[in-house]
């Protein structure tokens, strides 16, 4: 399915803001950017004028995998599930991405397609920065050029790191780093503990740690049982982080 078909699912928001309220929108995200945090005011106009905000809603794609490529996208609101697979029934998920992080940052390569996936996990805004700006402000700017290519260093460092973790670790050992993780980024101090504030399916978990949902499922009912975990409304809570960990380390 292309852009095109997805009317509705994705869209240049429009109406329900004015287009100073939609330009403000841009900008506050792309300050909350670490890639486009240190541009002046100028610099991020530039940016903004040519850029989209765009809605897409939950669950539907943001693009596809083998798609061309668009451009990057800077989120704005809600969370985007970055996944990589063979066919529809066999996929890895990459990451979660968050508020003010990039996605698609192929597009400052000489690719023409999505080597990924990208769909919205809850209802998500995004600025879209069209492929062609992309490649001129990377002509102008030497930092951003820099920052870009830290994140995709950084990024391929993370991939090597899970494919490690993938191969030479159980699947339990997978789930805790993955528990770990969660409660690092999303952890809402709690009587309980750290309680993972974004809603994770046992599906969600299994896609990223490379198991099944029945594994994934008995592997948390074991750490609950062990009182490492609890649930909340199909929110997680991380009781004893340090045990967790130690579970990671075995």
């Amino acid at each position: 399915m292309d852009q095109a078909s997805e009317l509705g699912q994705l869209s240049v928001v429009r109406g329900d803001r004015s287009v100073a309220e939609a330009r403000e929108r841009v900008l506050a995200t792309l300050r909350k950017s670490d890639v486009f945090a240190g541009f002046d005011r100028a610099q991020l106009g530039l940016v903004a004028e040519a850029s989209a905000l765009l809605r897409v809603a939950r669950r539907r794609r943001l693009y596809a995998q083998g798609e061309p490529i668009a451009g990057i996208y800077v989120i704005a609101s809600g969370r985007v599930r970055v996944v990589r697979g063979a066919n529809e029934a066999r996929v890895l998920t990459v990451a979660y991405r968050g508020v003010g992080e990039v996605i698609g940052e192929i597009a400052i390569t000489d690719r023409v397609a999505h080597e990924d996936s990208a769909s919205a996990t809850d209802p998500v805004e995004v600025v879209q920065i069209p492929v062609r700006q992309v490649r001129e402000l990377l002509a102008r700017d030497t930092e951003l050029a820099r920052r870009l290519l830290q994140l995709m260093v950084e990024r391929r460092l993370d991939t090597e790191r899970r494919i490690e973790s993938l191969l030479s670790r159980t699947v339990e050992s997978r789930v805790a780093e993955f528990l770990i993780d969660s409660a690092q980024r999303y952890g809402i101090p709690d009587s309980r503990g750290l309680l993972i504030s974004v809603k994770y399916t046992h599906q969600e978990i299994a896609d990223y740690v490379g198991s099944t949902r029945e594994t994934v499922t008995l592997t948390l009912g074991d750490l609950k049982r062990r009182d490492l975990v609890m649930f909340d409304h199909r929110r997680i809570v991380v009781r004893d982080a340090d045990a967790l960990a130690r579970v990671l380390e075995g």
